[in-house]
Protein backbone atom coordinates (compact mmCIF):
# COMPACT_ATOMS: atom_id res chain seq x y z
CA UNK A 1 0.00 0.00 0.00
CA UNK A 2 2.57 2.16 0.99
CA UNK A 3 4.61 1.63 -2.34
CA UNK A 4 1.35 2.75 -4.12
CA UNK A 5 1.14 5.77 -2.15
CA UNK A 6 4.91 6.64 -3.34
CA UNK A 7 3.88 6.04 -6.66
CA UNK A 8 0.83 8.76 -6.46
CA UNK A 9 2.84 11.07 -4.89
CA UNK A 10 5.49 11.09 -7.62
CA UNK A 11 2.68 11.13 -10.32
CA UNK A 12 1.31 14.14 -8.88
CA UNK A 13 4.92 15.99 -7.92
CA UNK A 14 5.61 15.59 -12.16
CA UNK A 15 2.72 16.42 -13.11
CA UNK A 16 2.85 19.56 -11.26
CA UNK A 17 5.97 20.14 -12.46
CA UNK A 18 5.02 19.79 -15.84
CA UNK A 19 2.16 21.98 -15.42
CA UNK A 20 4.67 24.40 -14.09
CA UNK A 21 7.23 24.27 -17.31
CA UNK A 22 4.21 24.44 -19.74
CA UNK A 23 2.98 27.51 -17.97
CA UNK A 24 6.40 29.10 -17.56
CA UNK A 25 6.94 28.59 -21.61
CA UNK A 26 4.11 30.30 -22.39
CA UNK A 27 5.06 33.04 -20.06
CA UNK A 28 8.43 33.17 -21.53
CA UNK A 29 7.18 33.87 -25.40
CA UNK A 30 5.75 36.76 -24.30
CA UNK A 31 7.45 39.97 -25.10
CA UNK A 32 9.33 41.98 -22.19
CA UNK A 33 7.41 44.75 -20.92
CA UNK A 34 10.56 47.27 -20.44
CA UNK A 35 8.23 50.17 -19.43
CA UNK A 36 8.90 51.99 -15.89
CA UNK A 37 6.74 53.24 -13.41
CA UNK A 38 5.63 56.22 -12.51
CA UNK A 39 7.27 56.29 -9.33
CA UNK A 40 10.57 55.31 -10.93
CA UNK A 41 10.54 58.17 -12.89
CA UNK A 42 9.88 60.78 -9.71
CA UNK A 43 12.26 58.91 -7.54
CA UNK A 44 14.95 59.66 -10.82
CA UNK A 45 13.38 63.36 -10.76
CA UNK A 46 14.49 63.87 -7.20
CA UNK A 47 17.61 62.20 -7.28
CA UNK A 48 18.44 64.77 -10.82
CA UNK A 49 17.26 67.76 -8.40
CA UNK A 50 18.95 66.50 -5.28
CA UNK A 51 22.74 66.08 -7.18
CA UNK A 52 21.99 69.35 -9.08
CA UNK A 53 21.39 71.25 -5.72
CA UNK A 54 23.68 74.61 -6.12
CA UNK A 55 24.58 73.88 -9.67
CA UNK A 56 21.95 75.56 -11.64
CA UNK A 57 20.04 73.27 -13.96
CA UNK A 58 23.23 71.79 -15.46
CA UNK A 59 24.83 69.18 -13.09
CA UNK A 60 28.36 68.46 -13.99
CA UNK A 61 29.50 65.31 -15.05
CA UNK A 62 32.85 63.46 -15.25
CA UNK A 63 33.70 60.03 -16.66
CA UNK A 64 34.48 56.62 -15.25
CA UNK A 65 35.94 53.95 -16.82
CA UNK A 66 34.82 49.96 -15.92
CA UNK A 67 36.17 46.71 -17.14
CA UNK A 68 34.08 43.68 -17.52
CA UNK A 69 35.20 39.65 -17.99
CA UNK A 70 33.03 37.06 -18.06
CA UNK A 71 34.79 33.27 -18.79
CA UNK A 72 33.32 30.04 -18.26
CA UNK A 73 36.30 28.55 -16.86
CA UNK A 74 35.35 24.57 -16.90
CA UNK A 75 36.36 24.21 -13.45
CA UNK A 76 39.88 24.41 -13.85
CA UNK A 77 42.65 26.79 -11.90
CA UNK A 78 43.67 30.27 -12.55
CA UNK A 79 46.18 30.99 -15.63
CA UNK A 80 49.52 31.68 -15.18
CA UNK A 81 49.71 35.12 -16.66
CA UNK A 82 46.58 37.50 -16.18
CA UNK A 83 47.62 40.67 -18.38
CA UNK A 84 46.13 40.71 -21.35
CA UNK A 85 42.83 39.42 -20.01
CA UNK A 86 43.14 42.58 -17.50
CA UNK A 87 44.62 45.01 -19.77
CA UNK A 88 47.30 45.59 -17.07
CA UNK A 89 49.87 46.98 -19.83
CA UNK A 90 47.18 49.47 -20.71
CA UNK A 91 47.95 53.09 -20.34
CA UNK A 92 45.06 53.65 -18.25
CA UNK A 93 43.66 51.43 -15.79
CA UNK A 94 40.28 51.71 -15.23
CA UNK A 95 38.06 52.55 -12.19
CA UNK A 96 36.65 49.51 -11.59
CA UNK A 97 36.73 45.76 -12.57
CA UNK A 98 33.68 44.00 -12.74
CA UNK A 99 34.78 39.74 -13.11
CA UNK A 100 32.19 37.02 -13.63
CA UNK A 101 32.58 33.37 -13.68
CA UNK A 102 30.81 30.29 -14.32
CA UNK A 103 31.70 26.47 -13.61
CA UNK A 104 34.23 27.39 -10.72
CA UNK A 105 35.53 24.50 -9.16
CA UNK A 106 32.81 23.35 -6.65
CA UNK A 107 35.40 21.54 -4.46
CA UNK A 108 36.56 25.18 -3.54
CA UNK A 109 33.01 26.30 -2.28
CA UNK A 110 34.18 29.53 -0.55
CA UNK A 111 33.49 32.87 -2.13
CA UNK A 112 36.56 34.67 -0.71
CA UNK A 113 39.04 32.03 -0.80
CA UNK A 114 39.36 30.06 -3.81
CA UNK A 115 42.09 30.17 -6.17
CA UNK A 116 40.49 32.51 -8.78
CA UNK A 117 39.30 34.94 -6.42
CA UNK A 118 42.64 34.91 -4.37
CA UNK A 119 44.71 35.55 -7.39
CA UNK A 120 42.26 38.45 -8.82
CA UNK A 121 42.31 40.26 -5.07
CA UNK A 122 46.67 40.19 -4.89
CA UNK A 123 47.00 41.09 -8.89
CA UNK A 124 44.60 43.79 -8.33
CA UNK A 125 44.83 45.12 -4.91
CA UNK A 126 49.14 45.32 -6.37
CA UNK A 127 48.09 47.76 -7.94
CA UNK A 128 45.95 49.85 -5.64
CA UNK A 129 42.30 48.17 -5.71
CA UNK A 130 40.29 47.03 -3.44
CA UNK A 131 38.23 44.20 -3.59
CA UNK A 132 34.75 45.47 -2.91
CA UNK A 133 32.19 42.64 -2.74
CA UNK A 134 31.99 39.26 -4.28
CA UNK A 135 29.11 36.86 -4.32
CA UNK A 136 29.27 33.28 -5.30
CA UNK A 137 26.27 31.13 -6.17
CA UNK A 138 27.79 27.37 -6.59
CA UNK A 139 29.66 27.26 -9.20
CA UNK A 140 28.51 31.35 -10.72
CA UNK A 141 31.03 34.05 -8.94
CA UNK A 142 30.92 37.60 -9.18
CA UNK A 143 33.62 40.15 -7.60
CA UNK A 144 33.73 43.75 -7.93
CA UNK A 145 37.03 46.06 -7.73
CA UNK A 146 37.70 49.82 -7.37
CA UNK A 147 40.39 52.15 -7.14
CA UNK A 148 41.52 52.82 -3.80
CA UNK A 149 40.43 56.38 -3.96
CA UNK A 150 37.18 55.63 -5.36
CA UNK A 151 35.75 54.06 -2.06
CA UNK A 152 34.54 56.88 -0.60
CA UNK A 153 32.52 57.94 -3.34
CA UNK A 154 30.57 54.34 -3.63
CA UNK A 155 27.68 53.99 -1.08
CA UNK A 156 24.74 51.45 -1.09
CA UNK A 157 26.61 48.38 -2.13
CA UNK A 158 23.98 45.06 -2.58
CA UNK A 159 24.07 42.15 -3.73
CA UNK A 160 21.53 39.11 -4.54
CA UNK A 161 21.45 35.63 -6.36
CA UNK A 162 18.87 34.00 -8.30
CA UNK A 163 18.26 30.27 -8.70
CA UNK A 164 16.86 29.33 -11.99
CA UNK A 165 18.20 25.03 -12.00
CA UNK A 166 15.33 22.45 -11.47
CA UNK A 167 13.06 25.35 -11.54
CA UNK A 168 14.36 27.43 -9.18
CA UNK A 169 15.22 24.89 -6.98
CA UNK A 170 19.42 24.46 -7.76
CA UNK A 171 22.11 27.18 -8.64
CA UNK A 172 23.26 25.22 -11.34
CA UNK A 173 21.46 28.00 -13.27
CA UNK A 174 21.05 31.16 -12.75
CA UNK A 175 22.12 34.48 -12.23
CA UNK A 176 24.45 36.80 -9.24
CA UNK A 177 24.66 40.71 -8.97
CA UNK A 178 26.56 43.29 -7.54
CA UNK A 179 25.09 46.79 -7.41
CA UNK A 180 26.08 50.47 -6.03
CA UNK A 181 25.99 54.00 -6.15
CA UNK A 182 28.61 56.54 -7.03
CA UNK A 183 28.46 60.09 -8.38
CA UNK A 184 24.68 60.36 -7.80
CA UNK A 185 23.59 57.17 -9.73
CA UNK A 186 23.17 53.85 -9.40
CA UNK A 187 24.55 50.93 -11.53
CA UNK A 188 24.70 47.21 -11.38
CA UNK A 189 26.48 44.27 -13.06
CA UNK A 190 24.43 41.06 -13.51
CA UNK A 191 26.72 37.50 -14.60
CA UNK A 192 24.15 34.63 -15.32
CA UNK A 193 24.66 30.98 -16.18
CA UNK A 194 21.54 29.82 -18.64
CA UNK A 195 20.25 26.36 -19.80
CA UNK A 196 22.40 24.93 -21.84
CA UNK A 197 21.89 23.21 -25.22
CA UNK A 198 20.72 24.42 -28.80
CA UNK A 199 17.13 23.15 -28.14
CA UNK A 200 17.09 24.76 -24.94
CA UNK A 201 15.95 28.16 -26.03
CA UNK A 202 12.95 28.60 -24.22
CA UNK A 203 14.35 27.40 -21.10
CA UNK A 204 17.22 30.15 -21.28
CA UNK A 205 14.19 32.80 -21.91
CA UNK A 206 12.48 31.51 -18.54
CA UNK A 207 15.94 31.48 -16.66
CA UNK A 208 16.82 35.26 -17.92
CA UNK A 209 13.26 36.48 -16.55
CA UNK A 210 13.58 34.22 -12.74
CA UNK A 211 16.81 36.97 -12.65
CA UNK A 212 14.69 39.66 -13.20
CA UNK A 213 12.02 38.83 -11.28
CA UNK A 214 13.17 37.59 -8.38
CA UNK A 215 16.30 39.45 -7.17
CA UNK A 216 15.46 42.77 -4.95
CA UNK A 217 16.48 45.57 -3.37
CA UNK A 218 16.87 47.78 -0.34
CA UNK A 219 18.02 50.63 -1.96
CA UNK A 220 15.32 53.16 -2.18
CA UNK A 221 16.06 54.56 -5.46
CA UNK A 222 15.88 50.77 -6.80
CA UNK A 223 13.63 47.81 -6.49
CA UNK A 224 14.84 45.54 -8.96
CA UNK A 225 17.50 45.24 -11.71
CA UNK A 226 16.18 47.49 -14.65
CA UNK A 227 15.53 50.28 -11.86
CA UNK A 228 19.59 51.12 -12.18
CA UNK A 229 20.51 53.64 -13.95
CA UNK A 230 23.40 51.49 -15.20
CA UNK A 231 22.70 48.07 -15.87
CA UNK A 232 25.67 45.60 -17.27
CA UNK A 233 24.92 42.09 -18.19
CA UNK A 234 27.24 39.46 -19.10
CA UNK A 235 27.76 35.53 -18.54
CA UNK A 236 27.52 32.51 -20.33
CA UNK A 237 24.08 33.00 -21.86
CA UNK A 238 24.16 29.90 -23.93
CA UNK A 239 23.02 30.91 -26.62
CA UNK A 240 23.27 28.87 -29.97
CA UNK A 241 23.84 28.95 -33.33
CA UNK A 242 20.34 27.53 -34.76
CA UNK A 243 19.89 26.57 -38.60
CA UNK A 244 23.19 25.44 -39.66
CA UNK A 245 25.37 22.30 -39.42
CA UNK A 246 29.09 22.54 -37.75
CA UNK A 247 30.33 21.72 -40.46
CA UNK A 248 28.37 25.05 -42.03
CA UNK A 249 29.49 27.34 -39.27
CA UNK A 250 33.09 26.14 -39.67
CA UNK A 251 33.34 27.03 -43.09
CA UNK A 252 32.12 30.17 -42.48
CA UNK A 253 33.94 30.86 -39.64
CA UNK A 254 37.24 29.99 -42.23
CA UNK A 255 35.66 32.90 -44.61
CA UNK A 256 35.15 35.02 -41.51
CA UNK A 257 31.34 35.59 -42.74
CA UNK A 258 30.49 36.85 -39.21
CA UNK A 259 27.34 38.29 -40.60
CA UNK A 260 25.90 35.44 -42.19
CA UNK A 261 26.57 34.18 -38.39
CA UNK A 262 25.02 36.31 -36.63
CA UNK A 263 21.46 36.22 -38.55
CA UNK A 264 21.24 32.22 -36.61
CA UNK A 265 22.26 33.59 -33.36
CA UNK A 266 19.97 32.80 -30.99
CA UNK A 267 20.43 35.94 -28.66
CA UNK A 268 19.62 38.49 -31.45
CA UNK A 269 16.81 36.52 -32.83
CA UNK A 270 15.32 36.79 -29.09
CA UNK A 271 16.26 40.40 -29.24
CA UNK A 272 14.46 41.44 -31.96
CA UNK A 273 11.67 39.10 -31.24
CA UNK A 274 11.32 40.97 -27.50
CA UNK A 275 11.75 37.95 -26.06
CA UNK A 276 14.65 38.89 -23.23
CA UNK A 277 16.99 41.82 -23.43
CA UNK A 278 14.88 44.31 -24.80
CA UNK A 279 16.68 47.31 -25.42
CA UNK A 280 19.76 46.13 -23.86
CA UNK A 281 23.09 46.59 -26.33
CA UNK A 282 25.66 44.66 -27.32
CA UNK A 283 29.22 45.57 -28.99
CA UNK A 284 29.77 44.61 -32.48
CA UNK A 285 30.69 40.80 -32.31
CA UNK A 286 33.73 40.55 -35.03
CA UNK A 287 35.54 37.35 -33.63
CA UNK A 288 35.16 33.67 -34.04
CA UNK A 289 32.35 32.10 -31.71
CA UNK A 290 33.95 31.48 -27.97
CA UNK A 291 32.55 28.01 -28.07
CA UNK A 292 33.05 24.93 -27.66
CA UNK A 293 36.51 24.47 -28.10
CA UNK A 294 39.02 21.50 -27.29
CA UNK A 295 40.98 22.47 -23.71
CA UNK A 296 44.18 23.23 -24.43
CA UNK A 297 43.55 24.21 -28.00
CA UNK A 298 41.82 26.61 -30.41
CA UNK A 299 40.05 23.55 -32.52
CA UNK A 300 36.40 23.55 -32.40
CA UNK A 301 34.77 20.30 -30.20
CA UNK A 302 35.97 17.04 -32.17
CA UNK A 303 34.16 15.37 -29.36
CA UNK A 304 31.31 12.75 -30.52
CA UNK A 305 28.85 15.49 -29.13
CA UNK A 306 29.95 17.67 -31.96
CA UNK A 307 28.45 20.71 -30.64
CA UNK A 308 28.43 23.78 -33.00
CA UNK A 309 30.35 26.55 -32.43
CA UNK A 310 28.64 29.96 -30.72
CA UNK A 311 28.72 32.88 -28.93
CA UNK A 312 27.40 31.65 -25.60
CA UNK A 313 29.64 34.30 -23.91
CA UNK A 314 28.25 37.70 -24.22
CA UNK A 315 28.38 41.20 -22.21
CA UNK A 316 25.18 43.53 -22.69
CA UNK A 317 24.68 46.88 -21.48
CA UNK A 318 21.12 49.46 -20.57
CA UNK A 319 21.66 52.71 -19.56
CA UNK A 320 18.44 54.47 -18.90
CA UNK A 321 17.20 57.47 -20.91
CA UNK A 322 15.19 58.45 -18.45
CA UNK A 323 17.83 60.40 -16.82
CA UNK A 324 18.36 62.75 -19.06
CA UNK A 325 14.97 64.10 -18.39
CA UNK A 326 15.03 67.24 -21.28
CA UNK A 327 15.43 64.19 -23.68
CA UNK A 328 12.72 61.94 -22.26
CA UNK A 329 10.62 61.77 -25.57
CA UNK A 330 12.95 59.75 -26.95
CA UNK A 331 12.43 56.76 -25.17
CA UNK A 332 10.09 53.85 -26.51
CA UNK A 333 8.11 53.76 -23.25
CA UNK A 334 7.35 56.96 -22.08
CA UNK A 335 6.64 57.59 -18.49
CA UNK A 336 4.35 60.92 -17.64
CA UNK A 337 5.77 61.68 -14.41
CA UNK A 338 8.03 64.88 -15.57
CA UNK A 339 4.38 66.20 -16.49
CA UNK A 340 4.20 66.27 -12.99
CA UNK A 341 5.61 69.21 -10.46
CA UNK A 342 6.89 72.97 -10.78
CA UNK A 343 9.86 72.21 -11.97
CA UNK A 344 12.00 70.50 -14.87
CA UNK A 345 14.75 67.78 -14.01
CA UNK A 346 18.26 68.69 -15.05
CA UNK A 347 19.78 68.15 -18.22
CA UNK A 348 22.49 65.63 -17.89
CA UNK A 349 22.65 62.91 -20.80
CA UNK A 350 23.91 59.81 -19.76
CA UNK A 351 25.21 57.22 -22.16
CA UNK A 352 28.10 54.41 -22.37
CA UNK A 353 30.95 54.47 -24.46
CA UNK A 354 32.26 51.16 -25.32
CA UNK A 355 35.88 51.08 -25.92
CA UNK A 356 36.13 47.52 -26.86
CA UNK A 357 34.52 44.32 -27.13
CA UNK A 358 36.60 40.95 -27.70
CA UNK A 359 37.40 37.68 -26.74
CA UNK A 360 40.69 36.19 -25.52
CA UNK A 361 41.68 33.41 -28.00
CA UNK A 362 45.07 33.12 -25.98
CA UNK A 363 43.52 31.49 -23.31
CA UNK A 364 42.84 27.63 -23.79
CA UNK A 365 42.65 26.35 -20.14
CA UNK A 366 38.88 25.64 -20.73
CA UNK A 367 36.40 24.95 -23.25
CA UNK A 368 35.67 28.51 -23.68
CA UNK A 369 37.17 31.38 -24.56
CA UNK A 370 36.92 34.81 -21.68
CA UNK A 371 35.18 37.64 -23.26
CA UNK A 372 36.19 41.22 -22.12
CA UNK A 373 34.49 45.08 -22.40
CA UNK A 374 35.24 48.21 -21.61
CA UNK A 375 33.08 51.22 -21.20
CA UNK A 376 33.24 54.40 -20.51
CA UNK A 377 30.08 56.02 -18.49
CA UNK A 378 29.07 59.24 -16.96
CA UNK A 379 28.35 59.81 -13.40
CA UNK A 380 27.63 63.25 -11.41
CA UNK A 381 31.04 64.89 -10.12
CA UNK A 382 30.52 65.33 -6.37
CA UNK A 383 33.28 64.95 -3.53
CA UNK A 384 33.65 62.61 -1.44
CA UNK A 385 30.89 63.26 1.35
CA UNK A 386 31.25 60.17 3.72
CA UNK A 387 28.54 59.27 6.77
CA UNK A 388 31.03 58.92 9.22
CA UNK A 389 34.24 61.58 9.80
CA UNK A 390 36.66 61.06 11.83
CA UNK A 391 39.13 63.44 13.12
CA UNK A 392 43.03 63.32 11.90
CA UNK A 393 44.94 61.04 13.84
CA UNK A 394 48.64 61.40 14.17
CA UNK A 395 50.48 58.26 15.59
CA UNK A 396 49.68 55.59 17.65
CA UNK A 397 52.02 53.23 19.78
CA UNK A 398 52.54 50.18 19.61
CA UNK A 399 51.10 47.78 22.64
CA UNK A 400 49.49 51.40 23.86
CA UNK A 401 45.70 52.52 24.06
CA UNK A 402 44.50 53.82 20.81
CA UNK A 403 41.97 56.71 21.17
CA UNK A 404 39.79 58.34 18.09
CA UNK A 405 36.65 60.36 17.75
CA UNK A 406 34.15 60.57 15.40
CA UNK A 407 31.19 61.87 13.62
CA UNK A 408 27.69 60.71 11.78
CA UNK A 409 25.72 62.50 9.41
CA UNK A 410 22.12 62.69 10.32
CA UNK A 411 19.43 61.80 8.18
CA UNK A 412 21.17 58.71 6.57
CA UNK A 413 19.63 55.62 6.07
CA UNK A 414 20.45 53.24 8.07
CA UNK A 415 21.20 54.49 11.08
CA UNK A 416 24.05 53.72 13.09
CA UNK A 417 23.83 50.76 15.14
CA UNK A 418 26.36 49.28 17.91
CA UNK A 419 26.52 45.79 15.31
CA UNK A 420 28.55 48.72 13.00
CA UNK A 421 32.29 48.00 13.55
CA UNK A 422 35.06 49.90 13.30
CA UNK A 423 38.43 47.69 11.72
CA UNK A 424 41.97 48.72 11.98
CA UNK A 425 43.29 48.15 8.39
CA UNK A 426 46.99 48.36 6.43
CA UNK A 427 47.07 51.06 4.67
CA UNK A 428 47.51 49.26 2.05
CA UNK A 429 44.13 46.84 2.54
CA UNK A 430 43.33 44.89 -0.30
CA UNK A 431 39.44 43.95 0.94
CA UNK A 432 37.86 44.66 4.13
CA UNK A 433 38.38 41.26 5.29
CA UNK A 434 42.01 42.51 6.44
CA UNK A 435 41.41 44.18 9.28
CA UNK A 436 44.06 43.42 12.05
CA UNK A 437 41.72 44.16 14.86
CA UNK A 438 38.22 46.19 15.58
CA UNK A 439 36.02 47.50 18.34
CA UNK A 440 32.29 47.99 17.69
CA UNK A 441 30.73 51.37 17.03
CA UNK A 442 28.20 53.88 19.61
CA UNK A 443 24.58 53.20 18.40
CA UNK A 444 22.75 56.15 17.30
CA UNK A 445 25.89 57.85 17.02
CA UNK A 446 24.37 60.22 14.55
CA UNK A 447 22.55 61.66 18.11
CA UNK A 448 26.02 63.02 19.97
CA UNK A 449 26.15 66.52 19.36
CA UNK A 450 30.06 66.14 20.18
CA UNK A 451 30.50 62.87 18.09
CA UNK A 452 31.53 59.77 19.82
CA UNK A 453 35.04 58.74 21.49
CA UNK A 454 35.94 55.40 21.56
CA UNK A 455 39.39 53.34 21.81
CA UNK A 456 41.81 49.84 21.07
CA UNK A 457 43.24 48.71 23.83
CA UNK A 458 46.82 48.13 23.89
CA UNK A 459 46.82 44.63 23.75
CA UNK A 460 45.10 44.52 20.56
CA UNK A 461 47.58 47.20 19.49
CA UNK A 462 50.67 44.56 18.79
CA UNK A 463 50.89 44.96 15.18
CA UNK A 464 54.08 45.63 13.16
CA UNK A 465 54.84 48.78 13.17
CA UNK A 466 53.77 51.08 9.94
CA UNK A 467 51.06 52.95 8.09
CA UNK A 468 47.03 52.06 9.44
CA UNK A 469 43.86 53.29 8.76
CA UNK A 470 40.48 53.26 10.01
CA UNK A 471 37.59 51.59 8.04
CA UNK A 472 33.87 52.32 9.72
CA UNK A 473 31.92 49.77 8.19
CA UNK A 474 27.89 48.88 8.92
CA UNK A 475 26.35 45.56 9.30
CA UNK A 476 24.17 46.36 6.23
CA UNK A 477 26.09 44.39 3.80
CA UNK A 478 29.60 45.16 4.84
CA UNK A 479 29.07 48.81 3.70
CA UNK A 480 32.53 51.43 3.87
CA UNK A 481 30.76 54.40 5.48
CA UNK A 482 33.81 56.26 6.63
CA UNK A 483 37.53 56.11 6.77
CA UNK A 484 40.40 58.10 8.43
CA UNK A 485 43.72 59.72 6.95
CA UNK A 486 46.41 57.23 7.13
CA UNK A 487 48.36 57.44 10.61
CA UNK A 488 51.62 55.45 11.98
CA UNK A 489 51.91 52.61 14.33
CA UNK A 490 55.17 53.34 15.78
CA UNK A 491 57.23 50.75 17.66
Amino acid sequence: MSIRQDAFKLFILFSLYHVYVLNSYVQVLKPYNSSLSRARMQKVEQKLQKVSLGQGNNAKTKTIRIYLVTWNVGGTGPCKDLTELLDLQAKTLPDIYGIGFQEMDPSESDDKTNQWTSRLTDTLGERDYVRLKVIRMQAISLQVYVKRSLLLNITSVESEFSKAGMGGWWGNKGGVSIRFDIGGVNLIIVNTHLAAHLEQMAERIEDFNTVLQTQKFRDPDVENILDHDYVFWMGDLNCRIEGLSKNEVLKLIEENNIEKLLKHDQLKQAQQEGLMFVDFNEGPITFKPTYKFDKDTDVYDTSTKERVPSWCDRILWKAHADIDGLQVQKRKYYSPAYSYGDHKPVAAKFDVNLLHYKSHMAYKESDHKPMSGAFDVKIFTEQPYPFVNFDPISKWQYGKDGTFHYTVRKGIQPDTSSWDWIGLYPANFKTFDDQKTFVYARNNAEDYKEGAALAFAGKDLKVPPGKYVLCYISKYKTWLRGMSNVFEIVP
